[in-house]
């Protein structure tokens, strides 16, 4: 075990004693906690913690490092997580949009796209969950004949040509291997005036 340098000073008789002494070697004075704080501070290893203390400060650790912190970042990504299920669901799910109304029929589960009259196609703004893995649109005539089939990556923008009865199913594919469908026609405004 290494000794550490002999320089707290009695202050009754001034005589250098070790840093770790509770009391002076040659007189018997009893050091306070405050004397004794003084002389560790002086020592090498008294001025590495207070850099450690400095780093701390400065890389944030006191912050970071603290429990109360550490649980209250959780519960804040918990709260988002559950404010992002509950108001955009599970599942691939349309949205609403400028450049079109978005209308839903519970009773034969579809979607509608009422589009301008002067586009015959239409950005569509969808939310795709993390676990999406795939995702499909294919397109079908009014006798339910395939048309068309489009891979869509997880980023790429999903795009809908207005027809008077045509429609469209998007196909999800999640990485729990789930699947669900969504059923959209895409109309002009005065294809439903008609």
């Amino acid at each position: 075990m290494s000794r550490m340098v002999n320089n707290m000073k009695c202050r009754k008789c001034k005589f250098d004693n070790i840093v770790k002494a509770n009391y002076c070697h040659k007189c018997g004075e009893k050091f306070t906690d405050n004397e004794k704080e003084k002389a560790y501070n002086k020592t090498i290893y008294g001025k590495i913690e207070k850099l450690e203390k400095i780093k701390d400060i400065v890389t944030l650790d006191i912050i970071t490092g603290n429990i109360v912190f550490k649980i209250c970042s959780l519960v804040v990504v918990l709260g988002i997580g559950i404010y992002f299920l509950i108001t955009m669901g599970w599942n691939t799910k349309l949205l609403n949009a400028d450049n079109y109304k978005l209308f839903y029929n519970k009773t034969n589960d579809e979607y509608y796209l009422l589009v301008d009259d002067n586009l015959d196609a239409v950005d569509v703004s969808m939310y795709r969950p993390n676990r999406l893995k795939e995702m499909t649109i294919i397109h079908y005539d009014t006798d339910n004949k395939e048309l068309d089939t489009k891979e869509i990556k997880k980023d790429d923008k999903i795009e809908l040509t207005t027809y008077s009865n045509d429609y469209y199913v998007i196909e999800s594919k999640y990485s729990n291997k789930k699947e669900d469908k969504l059923k959209v026609y895409a109309y002009h405004k005065s294809d439903i005036e008609k």
